[in-house]
């Protein structure tokens, strides 16, 4: 296991200097921000990081500030993470995207380095976080883009089992052996995506539901092939029930089953175009689109296009 980690105070650090000094901390330990705050008088801060492999564990105890994440501040990071973030005292307001959080004791809040962010802390406050590599996050829980700045309640529920995951994580990561750390940080990713789903409230946004619909629909265009595609292996793989995910599609006035068919026998018929690069039969194409019975294939390529594959193949009729 590789670690490192840096502390630092204002205590020693001329009143004049502090805000200042602060600014710069946070940028090196956490991520650039462009903070406002009392820049002239005196200001209170400590800044705590450790690296435990790829993962960072901090914790950051400041006075009243407010700070904003612009692309150009975004361009100075050098690793993407998402960042899972609760408090020990005081609040603060957070914005990313089309969520928007008041954080404070008993929340937990999720955010992401490489979009723009806003967060007005109001009081003096003790914030602790644990950073994830991008790339992990997202093979962990897709679709946690949509959830950023967003927040669960920490004192009920899943958001209460997370919470007290976070903060015994917090204070025994040092104590897990090498070998069990990586399924450690799985469990967390795994419990993330169970107490952030999108049935929560904040799901309920338009843009939200937008969002996560094209990421849902991206990912069915993907796998087509599979002939195991279905509601339910979609909403497995995006951490939602199936109930939700069709009341998803009846918002577009078709079901889940009829979106993936009708994608598939368009996929099809380009394939099968007289025209293609490429001859391939019509049993071939059924199996690559993930029909498993070409008869099946042949009699839904008929009812929705006209006509039969094999003649369509063969350029006797053209498809409107």
């Amino acid at each position: 296991m590789i670690r490192h980690g840096e502390t630092w105070s204002t205590t020693n650090i001329p009143s004049s200097r502090q805000f200042h000094s602060f600014q710069e901390v946070l940028d090196r330990t956490h991520f650039h921000w462009a903070l406002k705050g009392a820049q002239k008088g005196a200001y209170t801060a400590h800044v705590a990081r450790r690296n435990i492999d790829d993962f960072v564990f901090t914790r950051v105890v400041a006075d009243p500030v407010m700070g904003r994440r612009t692309l150009e501040s975004i361009r100075q990071d050098k690793e993407p993470y998402f960042c899972l973030l609760y408090f020990e005292e005081g609040r603060v307001d957070f914005q990313q995207g089309a969520n928007t959080s008041h954080v404070g004791k008993d929340t937990v809040c999720l955010w992401d380095s490489t979009r723009p962010a806003f967060f007005e802390q109001h009081e003096r406050s003790c914030q602790v976080s644990i950073l994830f590599p991008h790339q992990a996050a997202l093979s962990a829980v897709p679709g946690i883009e949509d959830l950023c700045g967003a927040s669960v309640d920490g004192s009920t529920g899943l958001g209460s089992l997370l919470l007290s995951h976070l903060k015994r994580l917090h204070a025994s990561i040092d104590t897990i052996a090498d070998e069990d750390r990586p399924a450690v940080l799985r469990a967390t990713m795994e419990l993330v995506g169970a107490a952030f789903r999108p049935e929560l409230p904040m799901a309920r946004n338009s843009g939200f539901r937008r969002a996560l619909m094209g990421r849902i629909q991206d990912y069915m265009a993907s796998n087509l092939h599979d002939p195991g595609l279905s509601a339910s292996s979609i909403a497995a793989a995006f951490r939602i029930s199936p109930s939700y995910l069709h009341r998803l599609f009846k918002e577009i006035d078709m079901s889940v089953g009829e979106w993936i068919r009708k994608r598939r026998l368009q996929a099809a018929r380009q394939a099968l175009a007289p025209s293609a690069a490429t001859k391939l039969a019509v049993t071939e194409v059924a199996m690559r689109f993930g029909f498993s019975d070409a008869s099946h294939f042949s009699h839904a390529f008929k009812k929705e296009f006209g006509i039969a594959p094999i003649d369509y193949r063969n350029g006797k009729s053209r498809v409107e």
